[in-house]
């Protein structure tokens, strides 16, 4: 396997504020020898130029072409995730006719998460790619059990790794992990690694692990196709094998993994990628099922299943990738040989806007939604605006996916998928036949639509979370963010947004009591800790709802009304 490029250690220049382009448009690109900031740092650029159909010519001579524009600097900065092909800003790059989408799809080794990034004295790392709709040739028979291979980059699944939200890091850390796997995989007459190429990916149901896994084999074959010239993915579920073939399971799994070692025998230049759906299944914990007497051949496929894994371990070509949704009830050796396991949480509050916004701008495409003067901005514009925001849709939006933190349909806990999902179930609920609706309209009949399915969210929470919550001692530290805005640069009527102060007071009440409760005191005294707590809390509250430059001051009233009982609005102040 060829060894990756050195690092380019000399530094670049980024553009010191998100906000610089409001427009949403990457800057002008400019005049060579022009600089920016001073900061230098070492990096990677990754680079995706998609070919039009029907393209027949070397990729790698694509490459080396797009590479030698790079090289002639003309181009001077590139935006995540923006489209090249047909930007003025890059009008005189000369980019091949037969590139249709050129994109900067990843920055590694930044520690900037600004959009728009000179690239000079970066590394460009550039991938060229064609959409694949053919079927793997001559795969192993036993294979088949898998259903039919899928060979990737797969047009299937163009758009699939984009469009799947997850909190922030989390792809960007398994591509980068799962790339270096395979380059410390070895080659032939090196040592094999000792470590498995097995990725578990657990999670409640609806947080993406299927989609995740899918998104990432096809990222996979367009970042190591410099590698492996082709890349198969097969698909397996668990649980359907396991009730189809009930008491040959165990016989299939050898089978399967048998033909498996055998075809990546056959195809060293080729990447084959197993995932395995609901690997719990397969996989669950002999100890348990022992101690309930269950069936032996639930026992023997989990012992094929470990069999299996060991049977390909050196085969450097073969990557596995099990989701679950009870980790809890995994086989104790199937974990140990997982080399990771990566936990996909509920989506946070940023993952829930970005979901929300996608599914709007989706619609928007449609024609369901008016297009919009000012596109909705990304949840990383909303933290720097100013208390005046909170009229707009953006605040609007940022309010619904923050009131969206613990309620779902019917009572539910809120998935991805049930967000993704979200704006256009609600709109097709609210709006009249073959109207339209602006964006501002569509979020607050979305916001109607949450209340109705979801019912009105409480401030309260229970005990028990509140006492979870309270034995992490990160939560009780303070995390009030300071803005960079002072309090003498807006007017005295925003010093609370739209919240008002007995609200606020409210919100201090109800937990005080709820600690009060926890501690089973009769008169409770909050302790620094519990005041920096609540002062958090209430701090999400406001900040949500128009908060200014003035936290300092709010921060004092609000820290005088707990210890003594003394009105956050008085005539003094």
């Amino acid at each position: 396997m060829p060894k990756p490029a050195g690092m380019d250690v000399s530094g670049f220049e980024i553009i010191s504020n998100p906000g610089d382009s409001p427009s949403g448009h990457p800057p002008c690109q400019p005049n060579k020898g022009k600089t920016g900031s001073a900061k230098r740092r070492m990096g990677t650029i990754y680079i995706e130029a998609q070919v039009k159909p029907g393209y027949t010519g070397s990729i790698s001579k694509l490459t080396a072409k797009i590479e030698d524009v790079f090289k002639s600097q003309c181009v001077h900065a590139v935006e995540l995730d923006h489209e090249m092909i047909g930007d003025d800003s890059y009008a005189e790059c000369n980019f091949p006719d037969c590139v249709q989408s050129l994109r900067a799809v990843d920055f590694i080794g930044t520690k900037d998460d600004f959009p728009f990034t000179l690239i000079k004295g970066l590394r460009i790392e550039i991938n060229s790619y064609a959409l694949q709709d053919r079927k793997p040739t001559e795969i192993q028979e036993a294979l088949s059990l898998c259903g039919e291979g899928i060979s990737l980059p797969s047009a299937r699944f163009d758009g699939v790794w984009e469009r799947l939200i997850l909190d922030e890091g989390i792809k960007q850390k398994l591509v980068t992990f799962m790339m270096n796997i395979l380059r410390f995989s070895g080659g032939p007459g090196l040592a094999s690694s000792t470590v498995n190429r097995l990725v578990l990916l657990s999670g409640p149901p609806g947080t993406g692990k299927t989609t995740l896994s899918i998104g990432l084999a096809q990222k996979l074959s367009i970042r190591l196709n410099k590698t492996f010239e082709e890349t198969t993915l097969f698909q397996l579920n668990a649980a359907t094998l396991l009730s189809q073939y009930f008491g040959q399971s165990a016989v299939k799994i050898h089978s399967i993994f048998e033909a498996l070692a055998a075809q990546s025998l056959e195809s060293p230049k080729t990447l084959i990628v197993l995932l395995i759906d609901e690997i719990e299944s397969l996989a669950a914990s002999r100890e348990k099922a022992n101690d309930r007497h269950e069936v032996h051949d639930a026992v023997r496929a989990t012992n094929a299943l470990l069999t299996g894994f060991d049977m390909v371990k050196n085969n450097a070509n073969v990557l596995i990738i099990c989701t679950s949704n009870m980790s809890d009830s995994l086989d104790a050796a199937f974990i140990d040989r997982c080399s990771r396991h990566i936990k996909i949480p509920r989506p946070g509050l940023a993952a829930r806007y970005e979901i929300l916004r996608h599914g709007i701008n989706s619609l928007v495409e449609r024609k369901v939604i008016k297009a919009p003067v000012k596109p909705l901005p990304s949840f990383r514009h909303t933290e720097y605006g100013v208390p005046t925001d909170f009229e707009t849709a953006g605040h609007a939006l940022r309010l619904l996916a923050h009131n969206l933190e613990d309620n779902g349909p019917d009572g539910s806990i809120v998935s991805a998928r049930w967000v993704s999902q979200l704006a256009e179930i609600a709109l097709a609920n609210e709006l009249q036949p073959d109207a339209l609706c602006t964006v501002a309209e569509a979020v607050n009949l979305i916001s109607q639509y949450v209340q109705t399915a979801c019912g009105h969210k409480s401030l309260k929470r229970s005990l028990s979370t509140i006492a979870t919550e309270c034995d992490k001692p990160a939560a009780k530290q303070r995390k009030i963010r300071h803005m960079a805005w002072s309090p003498s640069m807006l007017p005295d009527k925003h010093i609370f947004g739209k919240v008002h102060t007995e609200d606020l007071e409210n919100i201090a009440d109800e937990y005080m009591e709820m600690f009060g409760e926890i501690e089973s005191e009769k008169v409770y005294i909050p302790t620094p800790e519990d005041i920096d707590t609540i002062e958090e809390k209430i701090n999400e509250r406001w900040e949500l709802k128009g908060r200014c430059g003035c936290f300092e001051i709010i921060g004092n009233k609000l820290r005088d009304y707990i210890e003594n009982g003394t009105p956050m609005k008085r005539a003094d102040s």
